[in-house]
């Protein structure tokens, strides 16, 4: 009895042409609607600031903004001022520091500050006392 259930040979369905075709136009329709959800690609401005140079950048009022700060030098220590954030204090460097005033970066070391700077503008100043190149990339999207 077993053999006669494993050796029966099943019959395959039947599709329509039709039926093929609506297959095929669901499955391309779907991918665009995925596929057109509109991602935006943006650029973020991005400089090399040698000493005593500075960048601001004018912040949207209610936009998140991404600030992040890189000491390229594998050996130098960078001093730079940042100003910009409100004055309340929840704008951090790495949720530690407060963004507003003067801070030291080790050797290649990176800091990010993203938040709501309510319209500001941000202004980011090397001080180093070396010719320390520091990389600024502020991002503020709208």
């Amino acid at each position: 009895m077993l053999k006669q259930l494993f050796s029966a040979k099943h019959k395959q369905p039947k599709c329509s042409g039709k039926l093929h075709f609506l297959i095929i136009l669901l499955f391309i329709l779907s991918h665009t609607l995925a596929m057109a959800q509109g991602v935006v690609k943006s650029k973020a401005d991005t400089l090399l600031l040698s000493r005593f140079e500075f960048a601001q950048k004018d912040t949207n009022n209610g936009s998140d903004c991404i600030c992040s700060i890189t000491n390229t030098s594998q050996a130098n220590i960078a001093m730079i001022t940042l100003t910009g954030a409100p004055d309340n204090d929840t704008i951090r460097l790495d949720n530690t520091e407060v963004f507003n005033g003067t801070h030291f970066l080790k050797p290649g070391q990176q800091v990010v500050a993203v938040g709501n700077f309510a319209g500001a503008r941000i202004t980011v100043l090397n001080l180093s006392l070396l010719n320390v190149l520091i990389t600024v990339m502020l991002f503020c999207p709208g």
